[in-house]
């Protein structure tokens, strides 16, 4: 991979990043069609690299058990029933997405996405020229983002985890438990009314989450309800990160939607038969 193409990688997941922004600064004040809209583009890029991870995987295990000859290759390559699944949890994991974006305050957090998705070109052709001697050519650069989507993923969820643990979170410890949700989910505000009862949702369980965190985590000792907390925000976290780093996958991948040729030295080794 030349320069070139890391820089325009570089550029085109900067625009992905700055899109996400300005649904953080005017999602609350879109109308529902236009909120539909984003959803169903980020649902397809999201699912564009989810497919792109599933259909790897796939062809390289055809390649690990199934003779060249044998006729259930054609039963189990994949298709539309694998796009479908795919597509089915890309559409879940874009309306997290979306919701957590939105509720984003912090502008580390926004750095720390945008540095991300700056490495992910650089990280992956790091990985692809050390692996130029071990990994055949047609699967090195797939290898290679797979490799640096997970190097980062680690990297931005202990930077995210760890600035939860440093966060400030309102007293509960004196509200009940309808107090507690009602001061979460007072605050939102948005002109969708569908967008509005989403964010009501999400504010309900994490005011839900905070005041079961005060009330039942015992201070300061530990306890076996504090790591079930500290699961459940790592376990949300994972997936906000997992699925801003899968969308960044699928923008990588659209240029190859509208390429009418492969790359000179590009041989598929598990091509169809």
């Amino acid at each position: 991979m030349t320069t070139i193409q890391i820089l325009k990688q570089m550029l085109g997941l900067a625009a992905l990043t700055a899109g996400l922004w300005l649904v953080y600064l005017y999602g609350r004040v879109l109308s529902s069609p236009a909120l539909i809209l984003v959803w169903i583009v980020t649902s397809a890029c999201l699912g564009l690299g989810l497919w792109q991870r599933a259909k790897t995987r796939r062809r390289v295990w055809l390649a690990a058990y199934l003779q060249p000859e044998s006729g259930a290759f054609w039963f189990l390559r994949g298709g539309l029933l694998m796009a479908l699944g795919q597509g089915a949890i890309a559409i879940v994991m874009a309306l997290y997405l979306l919701l957590a974006v939105m509720g984003l305050e912090s502008h580390w957090q926004w750095l720390a996405l945008l540095c991300s998705a700056l490495a992910l070109p650089l990280v992956a052709a790091v990985i692809a020229r050390l692996l130029r001697a071990q990994v055949v050519p047609g699967l090195r650069m797939e290898l290679s983002l797979r490799l640096a989507l997970n190097l980062l993923a680690g990297v931005l969820l202990l930077y995210l985890v760890w600035q939860a643990f440093g966060a400030q979170y309102p007293d509960f410890r004196d509200a009940s438990l309808e107090q507690a949700v009602w001061h979460a989910v007072s605050s939102e505000q948005a002109r969708s009314p569908l967008l509005l009862t989403l964010l009501e949702m999400a504010a309900a369980i994490d005011g839900l989450n905070a005041w079961l965190a005060q009330r039942l985590l015992p201070t300061p000792g530990s306890s076996v309800w504090q790591a079930v907390a500290w699961c459940i925000v790592l376990a949300q976290e994972a997936l906000f990160v997992w699925s801003y780093l899968l969308l960044c996958r699928g923008a990588l991948a659209l240029p190859q939607l509208f390429s009418t040729s492969a790359p000179a030295n590009f041989k598929d080794p598990y091509a169809q038969r």
